[in-house]
């Protein structure tokens, strides 16, 4: 469970904290520009780095650092809980005169207060071992091998990598699978290399993702993967109307539809991942209106119920979707110019006048 992100220096994220108080879902409430995806791209970050990402020349640039400003080093911090165990890690990122990329200043992992990492520059400790020198110019955590799964330092690189980050396009998703993949991309383009992993690692997430694709197409009768060669695989889904029945490959579903099955696709993620934090940048988009707070209802009350400690955290401009969410998780995020940094505010902590969110956001009151 992620309980903190701090950020500063990062574009417009400057002593950016982001408390997310134990909750299981959360919704970020915020005009155009005010740093909604820049959280987002913070996080990537960390999620990439679990994925195996190491030269900070795909991870930073200058425009990453606080307007442009590149005399100002960039920090993040997570405050993250995985079975129990606390972990904090932080990253440290300066670009000094006559650099032509950033380079590491400084590094550090901690379990339970105990030190698993530490780098100061090239210098790098594990644990209690001796100093020894990497590349200032490549993140540590991906670099460092482990002899067990069970490892400290392991267990939070596959937190890492399991993030999921959705900002979905349903024109690029593919049409077919050549592999089965176990991360789901940005723009949900491989989610059939996903799904087919997930159904092949645990068969049961079937009937999760059948039941919720069934209360929205109604006559649904299965959906498979057909072979078509050694590696090639099409999912098709058979529907069913009295007698008749209907055979579709996932090409010839509408961009909604594929929406839909993206939505099956993560809760069934989410069972198979107990620790899962998935953030989705306007899952109302090519949802219907009738289907939307539904929607984002039931992904919510599936997180929220869960024995276990997944996350969902949301943005959008949608007024059924910011509805889904209450006083308690809705943090609102304020960038009151261009060069000012953004702000966040729980929404309890904020009072105003009219009697309605929608319309005491319509009216800016939440600004004030």
């Amino acid at each position: 469970m992620l309980k903190k992100l701090y950020v500063h220096n990062f574009k417009c994220l400057q002593k950016f904290e982001f408390d997310l108080n134990d909750l299981q879902s959360a919704f970020l409430l915020g005009k155009n520009g005010s740093g909604k995806t820049t959280i987002f791209e913070a996080i990537e970050i960390f999620q990439k780095i679990g994925q195996g990402v190491t030269s900070l020349d795909d991870l930073f640039d200058e425009t990453s650092f606080h307007f442009n400003n590149i005399n100002l080093p960039i920090e993040l911090k997570l405050d993250v809980h995985i079975n129990r165990k606390k972990y904090i890690y932080k990253l440290v990122i300066d670009f000094p005169k006559n650099f032509v990329i950033p380079r590491v200043k400084n590094e550090e992992l901690r379990c339970d207060d105990k030190l698993i990492l530490a780098r100061e520059g090239g210098k790098t400790r594990i644990k209690e071992a001796s100093n020894f020198s990497l590349d200032w110019h490549h993140i540590g955590l991906p670099l460092i091998s482990v002899n067990s799964k069970k490892d400290s330092l392991e267990i939070f690189r596959k937190w890492l990598k399991n993030i999921i980050i959705i900002s979905p396009f349903p024109r690029h998703f593919h049409d077919l699978s050549k592999k089965e993949s176990s991360i789901l991309s940005r723009e949900g383009e491989n989610l059939i290399d996903w799904l087919r992993y997930l159904l092949s690692s645990n068969p049961s997430l079937y009937s999760v993702m059948y039941n919720f694709l069934k209360k929205r197409m109604p006559d649904l009768e299965v959906f498979k993967f057909e072979n078509l060669g050694r590696d090639d695989r099409r999912l098709i889904f058979e529907f069913r109307n009295n007698n008749k029945s209907n055979i579709l490959d996932f090409a010839q579903l509408s961009d909604g539809e594929k929406i839909i099955c993206l939505g099956a696709a993560i809760l069934a993620g989410q069972r198979n991942n107990e620790n899962l934090l998935c953030l989705w940048d306007e899952p109302d988009n090519f949802i219907s209106l009738t289907e939307v707070k539904h929607f984002t209802m039931e992904f919510r009350r599936t997180f929220e119920k869960a024995l276990t400690s997944p996350q969902l955290i949301i943005c959008s401009h949608n007024e059924r979707v910011i509805n889904s969410f209450s006083n308690h998780n809705i943090f609102v995020l304020k960038k009151r110019s261009h060069l000012l940094s953004t702000e966040i505010i729980l929404l309890e902590n904020i009072d105003y006048i009219s009697g309605t969110l929608i319309d005491a956001y319509e009216h800016d009151e939440l600004d004030s």
